[in-house]
């Protein structure tokens, strides 16, 4: 088995659990990389672990599964890996709230034992193409999320006003911070700062939240992930920055529109238990 490590080893006890992890599958006779990415945590790993380090600009490895060390940041970097590979991802926490992460850092031998042994089990989790035009209809930019895609304001002092649809029906204009599209999985990231619901990650649903919008469209849209959603730059604008997952800004002129859809390819995340969503809620939010 070829086991990638996606690190954020900056985190307090992530360089100690990465090291754990190392020896551990070393000595099962698994072949095991590092993978440090770009903008999480220190770009310099130890000395005993330097030697795994795959560099930032060679081609993607195979790997029979991706375990993540960090938040939800160093999740979704690290999705992108498990994704492009077709590999299961397992999360170990070491961030602070890790709505992603499936294991706590004292459950990390047992995680391991369940890897090794093949007894985990995957569930697929619906990501979101998107396709960026400029105002000539020319493509600029196209990518994927697991979480959400946002399309904000480039001018930090004004709003910005988005022209959103659903399917071929326009549905709203709205002039705001931002327009989030966000799947299942994203509810509880961006999406749920703006006010979204908390939605079971295992639903196939597009979630299309306002931030901090001045028009009547305050709230929450659920729709089908078979449903294409399409966010327009008024021509009247400076313009927008989309982005997915957090990551990779692209600029979006006056006309520029940026679309929406459900992905056929989906990111495939490791569980080792039952489905225990709601009590990572319960426990984040202090529910009880």
């Amino acid at each position: 088995m070829s086991v990638a490590l996606v690190a954020h080893l900056a985190r307090p006890g992530a360089v100690d659990l990465v090291r754990r992890t190392v020896a551990r599958l070393r000595a099962a006779g698994q072949d095991v990389t590092l993978h440090i990415p770009e903008g999480v945590g220190s770009d310099d790993a130890p000395a005993d672990l330097a030697p795994l380090v795959a560099p930032s600009d060679a081609p993607r490895p195979a790997a029979d599964v991706v375990l993540s060390f960090g938040g939800d940041g160093t999740f979704l970097r690290a999705a992108r890996l498990a994704r492009a590979v077709d590999a299961p991802i397992l999360g170990v926490n070491v961030g602070r709230i890790g709505f992603l992460a499936e294991v706590d850092p004292d459950g990390l031998d047992e995680a391991l034992d369940a890897l090794l042994g093949g007894t985990f089990r995957t569930e697929e989790r619906s990501t979101l193409e998107v396709t960026v035009t400029d105002g000539d209809g020319q493509e600029v930019a196209r990518g994927w999320a697991l979480n959400d895609v946002a399309v904000e304001k480039a001018a930090r002092e004004r709003l910005v006003r988005l022209e959103v649809a659903i399917g071929t029906t326009p549905f709203a204009n709205v002039a705001a911070d931002a327009v989030i599209v966000a799947t299942s999985t994203g509810s509880t990231a961006y999406a749920l700062s703006a006010g979204g619901p908390i939605v079971n990650p295992t639903l196939d649903a597009m979630l299309i939240a306002p931030v901090a919008p001045h028009s009547l469209f305050d709230r929450t849209v659920v729709t089908d992930l078979r449903d294409t959603v399409t966010v327009r730059v008024a021509d009247d604008q400076d313009g927008a920055v989309v982005s997915t997952d957090g990551l990779h800004p692209v600029p979006v002129g006056p006309g520029g529109i940026v679309e929406v859809r459900g992905s056929e390819r989906p990111v495939r995340v490791a569980r080792l238990g039952p489905p225990a969503f709601f009590a990572r809620v319960r426990r984040t939010f202090r529910l009880t």
